[in-house]
C-alpha cells in the first residue's frame, strides 16, 4: 500500500468509522453499495481529496462509479494530478 492509498483508507476510515466496522473493507469493496460511503459522504471525500492531493475536482465532471473503490479514487487522483503536471 503506497501513502496515497493509506491516506484515503484512512479518511475513509475516520470520517465513516461506523459503516465500515460494519463492512470488510479494502481496496476494491464498493464504497457506496456496501454502505460505507451514502450521497452526502462523497462530497466529504471530494473535498478531502481536493485539499489533501491538491486537485480541483468538480463532480459534475465525474460520474459516481469513480469513488466507488479505492483503487478507483487512486486512479482519479493519479490521473487529475498527472493532467495538472502537463498544464
Amino acid at each position: 500500500m503506497n501513502e496515497m492509498e493509506a491516506r484515503i483508507r484512512k479518511f475513509i476510515e475516520t470520517t465513516f468509522r461506523p459503516q465500515v466496522a460494519v463492512a470488510a473493507f479494502d481496496r476494491d469493496t464498493p464504497l457506496f453499495s456496501s454502505g460505507i460511503v451514502d450521497s452526502f459522504g462523497v462530497l466529504e471525500l471530494i473535498a478531502f481529496l481536493e485539499e489533501a492531493f491538491t486537485i480541483d475536482l468538480d463532480p459534475s465532471q465525474h460520474e459516481l462509479e469513480e469513488f466507488d473503490t479505492v483503487g478507483k479514487i487512486l486512479a482519479l487522483v493519479n490521473s487529475l494530478r498527472t493532467d495538472s503536471l502537463r498544464d
